[in-house]
């Protein structure tokens, strides 16, 4: 939540100045990422505890994560890539941090306090293996990854965690791949990708979110999205990625190897192409991806993906009552899943949305005190020299 999540191109940032333009067809893009993770929650979590349809069309859907790390690389270099390369010095870097800080923390807060609030008045159980002291402390710093073998509190905020670690190194590292020589740049990508898919081959149908583990399938795959938009911003991509056929054809690729069982690693490398196909599409599935409520629901995607935990658990706490009145199955899910997104939406609306804007305008409210402040005290000065 992640380019996923990238700060909305388009609109200010801490610095007054504006982002880049808006890439075409990769907010919807994210918020369908993120709708995928959310059934594949709600898929899991229905059947082993509340009698829910055995999962199949997502049972899969973690691998929409991966897609999240090569648009976070891609729209932050799209984004700050150009700019940071130009001026690193300290102040701006900071500044760009403090725009990623605004954007994922609040959202990442508030399920924290929600979950910590929940196992303290009893409605959720904690493990009895992990520290609540340790699970805490590293949820609200988002120092989940590396350090813990097991996510606790909220556990897609895992991601989150190996993210901050990309935003780090990014004012470095954007720099140094925009300077590589192209042929050295597409070896260097290609490299990656290898590791990328035997990654994927090796723990293929396994979970691996966990420790360091999760660094390992991160940072490769941030560093890969920007070499990606470096690709697509210096050479035009070929014509046949502007096709509705090559986007469509590799959607369905997609979709027909997770059913099938195909490794995870074809599906990860084919989510980079099918980023490249969405940024470029020139036809009719352009049209359809940035539609009002496609872009609205990439508006949404961080809430969605960042809070979903809690009402989906809230849910599973209703499906004994609810199997009275013979609502279960299909039908229990299909009730889960609107709760979930509907209380994700007042997350983004209520809580998201204007806490990132207050942070985001803090710096220059501070600054703002401090020249008043010194203002003030020149003034008093003056008048004390003058008595």
């Amino acid at each position: 939540m992640g380019a996923y999540l990238g700060a909305p191109p388009g609109r200010n940032d801490t610095t007054g100045r504006d982002t880049a333009p808006e890439l075409p067809g990769l907010t919807p893009l994210r918020g369908i990422a993120a709708l995928v993770v959310m059934l594949y929650h709600l898929s899991f979590i229905t059947f082993n505890f509340a009698g829910g349809a055995p999962p199949w069309l997502w049972r899969r859907g973690s691998l929409a994560v991966d897609l999240f790390f090569f648009l976070s690389g891609f729209v932050l270099t799209h984004a700050y890539g150009r700019r940071l390369s130009a001026d690193r010095r300290w102040r701006n870097i900071g500044r760009f941090l403090w725009v990623r800080f605004c954007r994922v923390y609040p959202g990442n807060f508030f399920a924290t306090a929600i979950f910590i609030l929940a196992c303290t008045v009893g409605h959720l159980r904690f493990p009895a293996d992990a520290s609540i002291t340790k699970q805490v402390i590293a949820a609200l710093y988002l120092m989940q990854v590396p350090w813990l073998d097991q996510v606790v509190i909220n556990r897609p905020s895992w991601s989150i965690s190996a993210e901050w670690y990309a935003y780090l190194l990014f004012p470095f590292l954007a720099p140094m791949i925009c300077r590589l020589r192209a042929h050295t740049a597409a070896i260097l990508c290609a490299t990656l990708l290898i590791q990328v898919a035997t990654y994927h081959t090796v723990f293929s149908h396994e979970p691996h979110a966990q420790g360091w583990g999760a660094l390992v399938r991160a940072l490769p795959e941030f560093t890969v999205g920007v070499f990606a938009y470096r690709y697509y911003s210096e050479r035009p991509p070929h014509k046949i990625w502007e096709k509705d056929a090559v986007l469509i054809g590799i959607a369905v690729t997609i979709a027909a190897g997770c059913l099938l069982g195909a490794p995870d690693s074809l599906a990860v490398v084919l989510l980079l192409a099918l980023l490249l196909a969405a940024v470029c599409n020139a036809g009719r599935v352009a049209k359809v991806l940035n539609a009002r409520p496609l872009r609205w629901l990439g508006d949404v995607s961080y809430s969605i993906y960042i809070f979903q935990m809690l009402p989906l658990t809230v849910m599973v706490s209703f499906a004994g009552p609810l199997a009275r009145y013979g609502i279960n199955g299909f039908q229990f899910q299909v009730i889960a899943a609107l709760f979930t997104f509907w209380s994700c939406w007042l997350v983004h609306r209520c809580v998201d949305v204007p806490a990132r804007a207050a942070l985001r305008g803090l710096p220059d409210r501070l600054m703002a005190v401090a020249a008043h402040r010194a203002a003030r005290s020149k003034s008093m000065v003056r008048v004390a020299n003058q008595s």
